[in-house]
């Protein structure tokens, strides 16, 4: 089975968890150099290049489905390369910021951080 076809059943599986019904994203496996490149140009601080969020806005028509599109998720492949059990807890960070849960105050990071914990824990 091919790594996109690993994230994508996933990224389903997520979702169903998160009792998340009739919604699509987009998952993009970009190289380290890539990401690190949007990273700098959208994330001023200074982290690991693993992996990009970008929800989509709420008025945005997609009238090419009928499911509400939730946006990108860009992962690191030479990081799912090395260490492929890192793409449940990366893929799982990326969809609650899709989703709009956020880690810019401490009580939303605990927030986040205690969803987080509880979703690995289900898969």
């Amino acid at each position: 089975m091919t790594t996109e076809r690993r994230l994508h059943l996933l990224a389903e599986k997520i979702l169903t968890l998160m009792r998340e019904r009739n919604v699509t994203l987009d998952i993009f496996l970009l190289k380290t150099d890539d990401i690190a490149r949007l990273k700098a140009r959208f994330i001023k601080k200074k982290t690991e290049p693993n992996i990009l969020s970008f929800p989509e806005p709420h008025s945005f028509p997609h009238p090419e489905t009928e499911k509400k599109y939730l946006g990108e998720i860009y992962l690191n492949k030479d990081i799912l390369k090395k260490s492929p059990e890192r793409a449940a807890p990366l893929l799982v960070h990326g969809i609650l910021h899709l989703l709009g849960y956020s880690h810019g105050r401490k009580s939303s990071a605990e927030k986040m951080e205690r969803l987080e914990k509880k979703i690995l824990a289900q898969l």
